[in-house]
């Protein structure tokens, strides 16, 4: 039995094994984390204040709002245009306020596949754009591009050899159901930073939110300093009775 089996694996492709293991063209590569505690924290997106203008930066997300100090994390959502807007679906408070763009283009959005993170509830998802099919019952939502990991595998568009290494964040799902938030501690390509976070944090799903601009924060650490804006921004949130 041992034998055939031995035979049987040298007759399969190499790709046939592909999916379960990949290797960091930049070994040193490091990436800052924040697993969510679903059972304490809560997962909530923030564009604009009460009066209609956007927060813009890290600093003046918190100082609104995190008075009471529940705010455990923060970092940029996706992608945006230049009229400052999410670039795709955004939904805040079980409103949809960008609805759900399906064009084609050039830039990191519109490589495919595209996708969207979103809560019902605090049930988190990250799932293809072919199958998001509706946004009934959403409470928050964010479209961005590309899907960087999908059912535990790479997404083959990218490859290790890619020269555009940028800073990059992006949200994934452990295969125990776990959110986890991604920040690059340096420069990376796309291969690698999916690479780090399926082999290294158990990433079976992964969506890349933006680059370049990208910073996170945590409850304890300094606030990072911002030379551009944000527009959407992804928070953690403690549960009442949890700070």
């Amino acid at each position: 039995m041992t034998l055939r089996l031995s035979v049987l694996a040298l007759l399969l492709p190499v790709s046939a094994f592909a999916a379960d293991r990949c290797v960091l063209s930049d070994p040193a590569l490091s990436v800052q984390s924040y697993h969510v505690d679903a059972k304490r924290e809560r997962i909530v997106t923030y564009w604009k204040n009460k009066d209609g203008e956007a927060w813009e930066s890290i600093r003046n997300l918190l100082n609104d709002i995190d008075s009471n100090g529940r705010v455990q994390m923060v970092m940029n959502g996706g992608i945006y245009d230049k009229s400052y807007a999410p670039l795709g679906l955004y939904i805040e408070n079980g409103r949809k306020r960008v609805p759900l763009n399906r064009a084609s283009g050039g830039g990191n959005f519109f490589i495919r596949p595209g996708g969207v993170f979103y809560l019902k509830g605090q049930k988190a998802a990250i799932v293809s754009l072919d199958q998001f099919t509706s946004s009934k019952g959403v409470d928050y939502a964010v479209q961005s591009g590309p899907l960087l990991i999908q059912n535990g595998n790479i997404n083959p568009r990218l490859l290790a050899s890619a020269s555009s290494r940028k800073i990059r964040n992006a949200v994934g799902i452990t295969s125990q159901g776990q959110v986890v938030f991604m920040l690059s501690a340096g420069a990376t390509n796309f291969f690698d930073f999916a690479c780090y976070a399926k082999s290294k944090l158990a990433i079976r799903q992964m969506l890349y939110l933006d680059g370049t601009i990208s910073a996170m924060y945590q409850k304890g650490g300094s606030i990072p300093w911002q030379y551009h804006p944000f527009v959407s921004m992804i928070a953690v949130e403690a549960q009442p009775g949890d700070r």
